[in-house]
């Protein structure tokens, strides 16, 4: 029977993009140590980036203002970087390499450093302004 930890869920935030990101990461941890497959789901999801729910955050009306951001930039290219590692993983594991699948989640080169660098990347979209333009001026009921 396949692993199937990994629940898609609907991101609306970067706290929600995070959660989503350690689901993938105890997916792959737990495929490895209970020497089970991963599901066609969660395979296909790790093989197109972009029907990740993470990917699909990124591309959201919720990340409207962050567009042209360089952390959004970041965001979008560390997330490819790591679905790039963990698609190594995910096919060692569906190859029944469990022990390699699993030293490779442990080693901090290059899959952990690539997990580390998107929620870094993750985080610093809630640290970006919503607006570069100025607040509205307040204004007194005697006038301005």
């Amino acid at each position: 029977m396949p692993a199937e930890t990994y629940i898609a869920k609907t991101i609306e935030c970067a706290r929600d993009a995070i959660a989503s990101h350690v689901r993938w990461k105890i997916t792959l941890l737990l495929a490895a140590r209970m020497r089970e497959p991963l599901s066609e789901r969660a395979t296909r999801s790790i093989q197109h980036p972009e029907e990740c729910s993470i990917r699909r955050w990124l591309l959201s009306q919720h990340t409207l203002h962050l567009r042209g951001s360089q952390q959004y930039q970041a965001a979008i290219e560390m997330h490819t970087a790591f679905h790039a590692q963990m698609r190594r993983i995910a096919d060692l594991i569906n190859a029944a390499e469990y022990d390699q699948a699993e030293r490779l989640l442990n080693e901090s080169e290059p899959f952990q450093n690539a997990s580390t660098a998107l929620a870094n990347a993750i985080m610093a979209l809630d640290r970006v302004p919503r607006s570069n333009s100025p607040a509205p001026q307040k204004t007194s009921p005697n006038g301005p």
